[in-house]
């Protein structure tokens, strides 16, 4: 319980710190959103400063928790930008004031997805769309989940750009890591498998531990059956 409190607290805090508000815990989960009740016209960039910060804060406690022999919690956070209802819902002997609609659930569905690649972040193409000119970020792949009619491309959130906080910005090999990753995967995503998969093995050379490189790998060869071409529900 003392560990579970402690990564409670360290993802609320960083959520606080950037204008977000904590919706509820569920589980050893945390549901929050940005622009309500208070409008803030940054909300995307500060959502993913929250995200990183969080990442970043858990690493270290992770460190500290595993030399003392304990286990690590593994971080993954999913990220969306949409248009849902804010405000207080329930019944007249409960409030809550909380957010609902899909794009609840597309964020859900990112932060599932995270499982499966073994990325930390990952981000929809909504956010990434309002971010990118201050974040560092590499696709991951085109997806379709529950909540979303169409495919759409996903990304992993690195750092922010033009930033010296130890908590956010770009670390040794993020930006080659981001350039290999973009690579393979205008490859992959243009239907040449063969050049996707030979840049993904050459990404793997260079980052012998990248679990998204290794899932890629086997998309391209057929050995990972029908893939990702819908994620079910989480």
């Amino acid at each position: 319980m003392i560990q579970i409190s402690t990564y409670l607290e360290e993802v609320s805090s960083a959520i606080a710190e950037e204008g977000g508000t904590v919706d509820k815990f569920i589980g050893d989960g945390v549901m929050a959103f940005w622009n309500a009740p208070a409008e803030r016209s940054d909300h995307v960039l500060r959502a993913c400063t929250a995200a990183l910060r969080a990442a970043r804060r858990m690493e270290r406690v992770n460190d500290v928790w595993e030399a003392e022999g304990r286990p690590r919690i593994h971080l993954r956070i999913g990220l969306n930008c949409a248009k849902v209802l804010v405000g207080n819902v329930g019944s007249s002997n409960r409030l809550s004031y909380t957010a609902l609609g899909d794009g609840l659930n597309v964020a859900a569905r990112l932060e599932g997805i995270n499982k499966l690649f073994g990325t930390t972040i990952c981000i929809s193409d909504s956010v990434y769309d309002q971010t990118k000119n201050e974040i560092l970020a590499r696709p991951i792949k085109r997806v379709q989940v529950k909540g979303r009619k169409t495919k759409f491309m996903i990304y992993e959130l690195l750092a922010l750009r033009m930033s010296d906080d130890p908590e956010l910005r770009i670390r040794h090999r993020d930006e080659q890591l981001s350039a290999m990753t973009r690579q393979a995967s205008q490859e992959f995503e243009a239907g040449d498998l063969p050049a996707a998969e030979h840049a993904y093995r050459d990404l793997l050379k260079e980052f012998p531990e990248d679990s998204l490189a290794r899932f890629m790998v086997a998309e391209c060869t057929g050995k990972q059956g029908s893939g990702l071409a819908k994620v079910p529900p989480a």
